[in-house]
């Protein structure tokens, strides 16, 4: 009993992944003769697509799909050819079909002539043709196209059928001689937008700027007299997150400074968290952004002279800009960032006057791409 039950498994699976893997195929309609009857092409394109159904062994495009299709590009079959490369890959991509059915009619004299071609989209090669003809009335086109239809299924399997009959072998499994399905269905490519969000650490040169705001404060003379700016070391992490023509940021960054002058020793630390706003241009596999950016400076300065030492940290809001490029490989970024950030700052224990505060830094810019 299990051993049966096992083999049912693995047969339902096998017939699973069989059918997943079937080619894609479109039958377009049948191009009639100027003058003959139109009613007819939609009888004899069902007769012929009626053989590749019945077959199992392609996923056959509905009708109704296929015409919405190619009114909607505008497309006539009419002139198309194994050798329209150009065309056949318009069809096919828009269709996502391995394979596309041609089929002409032609009347001479009281005979008609019916044939057909299994054209391989990606190349333009004929696959499979086929044909048939037979004198009467234009309503033997009906039955011609039914027996057309096994003929062309047949041969792309590699079997013959004889005039008006089925093929000996039936068509429920490829032959072992030719395979139609030798050519993976074409998929349209994946393709990966120019604009990319990312999240990296940052390293870089940064420099601080403090000046006090009160004459009465001999704080800071030495900010106002020589060393307005200090530089010394930036690092932290950020995010970049591209929408359309905007982005949005999110950035922490510490920048340390240190001056050892003749009159006193000077430290610095100025801790920026905050976001921004702006526009994100690509340029080749270049992202370029510049925008604004709002948050929360600290500033800790740390004075020492030969007799005295002064020692604070002042808070607040700070505004700024930042402008970079990035650039991806593969899961990876590499970047470059300038961003500045200044505010008018109070001592957290007011202690000493307000302060306005500037910091800026170029960093690079390493981390996932995403």
């Amino acid at each position: 009993m299990m051993k049966r039950l096992c083999t049912a498994l693995f047969l339902s699976l096998a017939l699973t992944a069989a059918i997943g893997a079937q080619d894609r195929i479109a039958v377009l309609d049948t191009e009639l003769p100027k003058g003959m009857d139109a009613k007819v092409v939609i009888p004899v394109t069902e007769k012929i697509m009626e053989e590749f159904v019945r077959s199992k062994l392609f996923t056959v495009l509905d009708r109704s799909f296929i015409a919405r299709t190619l009114s909607e590009l505008e497309f006539s079959t009419s002139d198309l050819t194994a050798g329209d490369t150009d065309k056949l890959a318009t069809i096919g991509g828009f269709l996502k079909a391995t394979y596309i059915v041609v089929s002409t009619v032609q009347l001479l004299d009281r005979t008609y002539f019916l044939s057909a071609k299994m054209i391989e989209v990606k190349s333009g090669v004929i696959t499979a043709q086929s044909s048939v003809n037979r004198d009467g009335s234009i309503a033997v086109l009906i039955d011609m196209a039914g027996e057309l239809g096994q003929k062309l299924v047949a041969s792309a399997m590699g079997q013959e059928v004889k005039s008006g009959g089925r093929s000996a072998t039936q068509l429920t499994a490829p032959s072992t001689t030719r395979e139609p399905n030798a050519a993976k269905p074409d998929r349209e490519p994946k393709t990966r937008s120019s604009r990319f969000s990312t999240a990296s650490v940052d390293i870089g040169t940064g420099a601080t700027v403090a000046n006090y705001t009160s004459d009465n404060s001999n704080l800071f003379t030495f900010v106002e007299e020589d060393y307005d700016a200090i530089a010394g070391m930036s690092y932290g992490a950020s995010c970049l997150f591209p929408s359309g023509l905007f982005y949005l940021s999110a950035n922490g960054t510490m920048t340390t400074v240190e001056y050892d002058g003749s009159l006193a020793y000077i430290t610095s630390e100025a801790l920026n968290l905050g976001a921004g706003l702006g526009i994100d241009i690509p340029v080749g596999p270049v992202l370029l952004y510049t925008g604004i950016r709002a948050g929360y400076m600290s500033f800790y300065l740390y004075e020492e002279y030969s007799v005295s030492t002064y020692e604070t940290t002042w808070t607040g809001f700070s505004l700024g800009w930042e402008a970079g490029a990035d650039i991806r490989f593969g899961s990876l970024f590499a970047g470059v960032r300038y961003a500045i950030d200044s505010g008018t700052l109070a001592d957290e224990e007011n202690t000493y006057v307000d302060i306005d505060a500037a910091v800026g830094a170029i960093s690079l810019r390493i981390g996932y791409a995403f």
